[in-house]
């Protein structure tokens, strides 16, 4: 008998959700605002009771290590605890899953038409991909083929490593964000609150007022404002040597997967070219990771079909 699966990713304080049937791809996706556990299963529950619904199993995502059986989220005062979970689901099969192991798993189910490379080549054979995604801060997860058939998601926290400079100006910056914080990571910077601060550090340096919100910086940015459009361009240089350092340390031959609803928000100011370049710009190494394509995810739902391959593939 098919099992029905309940499949739940969870993003600061927005959850997205879809029942079906194990092995399916999500769909009839809904989504719901919450701050706390109990509100998401009270939520969860009469979603669950309006479709008639009668659960096997579940899968939750969310951004954080999975420790003793729980998730504390890093940006986010929500915490999943799958005891909890299972009790108030009635479900005894909860799994709690890093949200970019989620994404990881995802990647081998992502359509051609969901995905926009920037550069370097589809390599034939099974070879390590990885995947990585800013947001409210930089997931990171590494996906390998397993030797057989399937693939294994492995979680980390690399996105917490710090961030390099690879010219002055980026030096420049750094030392500014360090006034705040002594800890510059990738996950502090390649966010949207990490735009706002790079954008505020250049404004310093530049003695130049800078936007107070994302909107704002953007609609700067697309009217030429030069601290604005200086900002998205760090901030896509730096997510090209991010990638490519991870490339490197993945042995990533099958790719570097980005998923940012929040890059692809914002168009052009979203300097690809100038990714790319820093992605390929490793020394000696430049020409291993030339050919290793990146992608930019469109998928919507990535996390929730990354969770669908857990109970088996359609």
């Amino acid at each position: 008998m098919t099992k029905t699966v309940l499949l739940v990713d969870v993003q600061e304080d927005r959850v997205s959700f879809s029942i079906v049937a194990a092995g399916d791809r999500p769909n009839g996706v809904r989504d719901f605002l919450c701050d706390s556990q109990d509100e998401m299963i009270l939520s969860l529950r009469l979603a669950i009771d309006d479709l008639g619904a009668s659960l096997d199993a579940a899968a939750f995502a969310a951004p954080g290590p999975v420790v003793a059986g729980a998730i504390q989220l890093t940006h986010a005062p929500l915490r999943l605890e799958q005891t909890r979970l299972q009790e108030a689901l009635g479900v005894p099969d909860v799994r709690l899953v890093n949200d970019f192991s989620a994404r990881a798993l995802a990647m081998p189910l992502v359509e051609d038409c969901s995905l926009e490379q920037i550069g370097g080549y589809r390599l034939p054979g099974q070879a390590p991909a990885a995947a990585l995604g800013p947001s409210g801060g930089l997931g990171v997860a590494i996906l390998n083929p397993d030797g057989f058939v399937g693939w294994v998601a492995s979680a980390g926290e690399g996105g917490h490593a710090c961030l390099p400079a690879v010219d002055d100006r980026q030096s420049q910056v750094i030392a500014q964000l360090r006034r705040r914080d002594p800890h510059v990571s990738a996950d502090r910077v390649l966010s949207d609150r990490g735009l706002l601060e790079v954008a505020g550090a250049i404004g310093q340096l530049d003695q130049a007022p800078c936007a107070s919100t994302v909107a704002l910086l953007l609609e700067a940015a697309q009217a030429g404002d030069a601290v604005a459009r200086e900002a998205f361009q760090m901030f896509s240089q730096w997510l090209g040597v991010v990638a490519g350092d991870l490339a490197l340390t993945a042995g990533a031959r099958s790719g570097v997967y980005v998923f940012s609803p929040m890059i692809l928000a914002w168009g052009g100011q979203f300097d690809r070219e100038l990714c790319r370049a820093s992605f390929q710009a490793k020394g000696p190494m430049s020409g291993y990771v030339a050919d290793i394509p990146l992608f930019l995810v469109t998928e919507q739902h990535c996390g929730l079909l990354g969770l669908s391959t857990l109970f088996g593939t359609g």
